[in-house]
């Protein structure tokens, strides 16, 4: 199958169009991943996790473009720490996270204490680490913030209607991330 179309390519959003002083906004919550696992483990379910991963990013996406925004990624399975840690390196800017405005799903922040944490996430948040400033910031915060999601909203350098605004793009500094 292929499939074909135009892309106006001053449209394009991309990880290394930011600038210093535009603030980030994350548009689904995160928390699919410790929640998918605790599925996995006990049987539970969690219809939100369900809603998110079969929710389109299309509106969003969307609403960004019109908003003229033109830095951004998709949070998949490197997480929220990890997407962003990308984008900072393109764009030659620190990102800087606000860890209690981030949107979580209901019973995320519970799976995770309950330990209910992938590989892949702790493997994200090693990764990551190095290039980081944490601040006062907990081991569970730090790995809901890094947690696998499986289709994750949209990180954006700027602000659309409905989306959480979770931090900001500052000047490059000693680190690429900064959790608060």
């Amino acid at each position: 199958m292929a499939v074909t179309g135009r892309v106006d390519l001053d449209k394009v959003i991309r990880l290394d169009a930011g600038a210093p002083g535009i603030p980030l906004c994350l548009t689904k919550p995160l928390g699919v991943g410790v929640l998918n696992n605790r599925h996995k483990a006990t049987g539970e379910n969690f219809p939100q996790a369900i809603a998110m991963m079969t929710t389109l990013n299309r509106a969003a996406s969307a609403a960004a473009v019109d908003a003229g925004i033109r830095c951004g990624t998709d949070v998949t399975g490197f997480g929220l720490l990890g997407h962003a840690y990308k984008l900072a390196r393109a764009s030659h800017l620190t990102v800087v996270i606000d860890a209690h405005a981030a949107p979580y799903l209901d019973d995320a922040g519970r799976a995770g204490r309950d330990r209910f944490i992938s590989g892949g996430t702790r493997r994200n948040l090693a990764w990551v680490e190095p290039f980081t400033d944490f601040g006062a910031t907990t081991e569970i915060e730090r790995l809901l913030l890094a947690d696998a999601q499986t289709s994750g909203g949209l990180l954006l350098a700027g602000e659309i209607p409905g989306a959480a605004v979770i931090g900001e793009l500052r000047p490059r500094s000693d680190h690429a991330l900064i959790v608060r």
